[in-house]
């Protein structure tokens, strides 16, 4: 794979993810009642397969922890794609991974045009 088409994935996987983190973002308010009660979030899984509409739960303080940090996302296990992101940690339930490269500015760019 030459580095031009490399570059254009890594692009297209941290638009597909800030996309799933957005949709995370915007049902965090219906999350917290229920959150009260079990102690998780219910989110769609945020990785780069744009087919992919699995969800995940993942605990109250993860995933403020995880929100803090631009180029991270939360994604079920084996949908960790290595040639853009590295596993930062793994659970039964879900693997957080940094966004790489290109991949990571992008994510890093976009999470500051919504936060504006």
């Amino acid at each position: 794979m030459d580095e031009s088409t490399l570059h254009e994935r890594e692009v297209r996987a941290a638009r597909n993810q800030a996309l799933f983190r957005s949709v995370n973002e915007q049902i965090e308010a219906m999350n917290e009642a229920v959150a009260a009660v079990t102690g998780t979030f219910a989110i769609a899984c945020e990785c780069a397969d744009t087919n992919c509409i699995e969800t995940l739960e993942i605990p109250l303080g993860e995933y403020a922890e995880l929100r803090a940090h631009p180029r991270y996302f939360a994604v079920l296990p084996g949908h960790v794609y290595s040639h853009v992101e590295r596993v930062v940690r793994e659970s039964r339930q879900y693997v957080v991974v940094e966004k790489r490269a290109a991949a990571g500015e992008v994510a890093e760019h976009l999470h500051e045009r919504s936060q504006a």
